[in-house]
């Protein structure tokens, strides 16, 4: 599948004492972004709350490149992978064309009881389907 972007103006809320991006609105940018593309590929029935299972998050990794302030139009770029149970996103963040931000969450479905589960069918056809660049991030 094509490369998904999602587009995200950066808010008043989002900005810090220093007026620029407050390092931990990346990760909700990028929550965001994840969302938009299990929207994007029809994934949402696969997902809490119209499944019973979540996309829990094992860890994530942020690298803050530049500064984005109050505003600014960001456009925040999304590979996917299986990883065997994981799944792996990781997401470039750009202010026009430069580079803000990169980031990776690591994440592992599980049930309503908080137990490792099989990814849904239809996320493991998606997840076949999509196109990885192996060198994508920078800071790698």
């Amino acid at each position: 599948m094509e490369s998904f972007v999602f587009e995200r103006r950066v808010g008043f809320s989002d900005t810090d004492a220093m007026r620029v991006t407050h390092h931990a609105s990346y990760l909700i940018f990028c929550e965001e972004a994840r969302v938009a593309w299990m929207r994007e590929r029809g994934l949402t029935h696969t997902h809490f709350p119209q499944s019973g299972d979540v996309l829990a998050v094992l860890s994530y990794r942020m690298w803050h490149l530049k500064p984005s302030t109050f505003e600014d139009v960001l456009k925040i770029r999304v590979q996917v992978r299986r990883l065997r149970l994981k799944i792996q996103f990781q997401y470039a963040i750009y202010n026009v064309q430069e580079r803000v931000a990169e980031a990776e969450t690591l994440h592992i479905p599980v049930d309503v009881t908080l137990k490792p589960t099989r990814p849904h069918p239809a996320l493991l056809k998606t997840l076949e389907s999509e196109k990885w660049t192996e060198t994508w991030l920078l800071n790698s």
